[in-house]
Order: C-alpha cells, then structure tokens, then sequence
C-alpha cells in the first residue's frame, strides 16, 4: 500500500498534482480553484485571496482569481481540444467576518466566488460542483490517484453555525 504525499496549497498559491499525490487547501473567504482532468491523470488547485488582478499575465499566482485560472491552464499544460475533459470545483468564499445580515456584494467571498465563475465560464470550462457563501470555512481535498474530491465545512470555533 502506497502512502499519498500531500501537497497543502496556501494562500496565493497553485499547485498541480498527478497519481500518488493529494491536494488540499483550507479557505475562509478565499476561494478554492480545482481543476480535474481525469482523462490526462492531471489535477490542480487555487488557493485565491482576491478576485481580480486587473490584468492576467503570464506568471503563475493564485493570488487573484483570474490569474488563478490561467496559471492552472498553464501549468496543467491545458489547451483548448481538452477543455471537454477538464471539470472544475469552486469552493470557499464564506462570511468570516461581518454580520450574517451585511450586504453579500459588500462580502469578498461573494466577490471571489463570482469572479470564479465568471473566469471558469469565459475560458469554456464546465463548473461541476460548488460550495460557497455562508459563515463557514471549508477544507478542499483532491484525490490525485482517483480523481475524487471532498469538500468539508469547517465549524467556527465558539460557535454553533
């Protein structure tokens, strides 16, 4: 039996990962990216703290949700013949820190997540699966050997939501 390595993907960071190897990122109001390309044995995840960078260039970052998406299509070597096969999950963008009642286009986690997936739907990627909004972090795990993810809600410490 093989031990998985597992690759924590940090704040404004990219990571790819193929067989023998799982992703995982743990988010608040940021916004996780995951890219699955079964077919090619290729998976990635963002970690992204904010949602435009106001110009995507060719450095990979995850910082910012566009560049996010393009640093993934780089560094996944993703061309667009296998965007048929490439399927995305988009996690994260909770309320951490103001009232449950604020005003959700005041929420960076409602802007993030919007910015996911606006950038996912202009590059012709199919958005799988989501988890976002609330007052709950998140943890995203993907499986790189079987192609499975897991997205699990973090309770707040303290509290009952």
């Amino acid at each position: 039996m093989t031990i998985a390595t597992k690759l924590h993907v940090q704040i404004g960071e990219v990571k790819t990962g193929g067989p023998g190897q799982i992703l995982t990122a743990i988010l608040g109001s940021c916004v996780g990216l995951g890219f699955l390309c079964p077919a090619r044995e290729t998976y990635g995840l963002a970690h992204c703290l904010l949602s435009d960078s106001g110009g995507v260039t060719d450095r990979i970052d995850g910082r910012h949700v566009d560049q996010a998406v393009h640093s993934l299509v780089s560094l996944m070597k993703i061309a667009p013949p296998d965007y048929q096969h490439v399927k995305v999950i988009v996690a994260g963008g909770a309320n951490m820190t103001m009232p449950p009642d604020t005003d959700p286009s005041r929420l960076v986690g409602a802007t993030n997540s919007s910015s996911a997936y606006r950038a996912v739907r202009q590059l012709g990627l199919r958005n799988i699966y989501e988890d976002t909004g609330g007052v709950l972090g998140r943890q995203v795990t993907i499986d790189c050997t079987s192609g499975e993810f897991q997205i699990s809600q973090i309770p707040r410490i303290g509290g009952t939501r």
